[in-house]
């Protein structure tokens, strides 16, 4: 089984060429599930706020591979699973077991207390409803002003209180006796090796951007770290491990 991760396009109908891009480059990508990993957006105000080019976009990632799945992003959140449904996609929280851990990832950067304050209070079910109540156009206000205020704080913040935490991602390979756990969000595309497996870090995009390649048969899993550009797929990094083995070992 093949499986693509991306996550972090940043799609706004303000920059139509990126959506082209980001389409070209995941039609290079054939694969038996593609898991949109969120921030597929660079903002959600509602289904009803949704553009042509946002449509086209999902309907062609629920064509591209039959089993399409979206995870919520801390900008794209408010995207409904029936929205979903309708262009054959499923919207999953996360994925959570034994062979592989697929989450946003803004849940480890714990280290973010503000972040974290906020991301609680927005995500409630009162927040969302309210919100949702407002006028469109009020509503596209809003979130105008939010990603101003957020890029404000995010100039003025250190690095390393956005990044994960290293406690954060052992207690969830260990919550899943897992081996391998993928994110977005960080923007850091890397592999780190953990004491309890592999963690792999998706890109945001421009016109091109890192994903996460995960094949896995009877034999093992690799996991390759690929550069999607709308030419080619470049291979940056491979990881395999063995049936049977606790280690993954690089192999290019």
């Amino acid at each position: 089984m093949r499986r693509l991760i991306v996550s972090d396009f940043h799609l706004n109908p303000d920059e139509p060429s990126r959506y082209r891009a980001v389409t070209e480059a995941i039609i290079k990508c054939p694969c038996d599930q593609l898991i949109l990993a969120g921030d597929i957006f660079e903002t959600w105000v509602g289904d009803d706020g949704a553009t042509e080019l946002d449509f086209k976009f999902l309907e062609f990632c629920g064509r591209h591979c039959r089993d399409t799945l979206f995870i919520h992003g801390n900008r794209d959140f408010l995207i409904t699973s029936d929205y979903l449904r309708s262009l054959g996609i499923s919207l999953v929280e996360k994925i959570a077991g034994p062979n592989l851990i697929v989450i946003h990832g803004d849940e480890l950067c714990t280290s973010d207390h503000d972040y974290q304050k906020f991301r609680k209070k927005v995500r409630s079910t009162d927040w969302g409803n309210n919100f949702l109540n407002k006028p469109l156009s009020e509503r596209q206000t809003i979130a105008k002003n939010l990603r101003q205020v957020s890029r404000e704080t995010q100039a003025n913040r250190a690095d390393s209180i956005c990044d994960a935490v290293e406690s954060e991602i052992q207690q969830w390979l260990q919550r899943f006796d897992s081996q391998l756990l993928i994110h977005g969000h960080t923007h850091r595309p890397a592999v780190h090796t953990h004491p309890s497996g592999l963690r792999c870090v998706t890109s945001d995009w421009d016109m091109s951007g890192t994903g996460i390649f995960v094949d896995t048969s009877d034999a093992g899993t690799t996991v390759s770290l690929c550069l999607l550009s709308p030419d080619k797929v470049t291979v940056n990094e491979r990881w395999t491990r063995h049936a049977g083995t606790p280690e993954w070992k690089r192999n290019s």
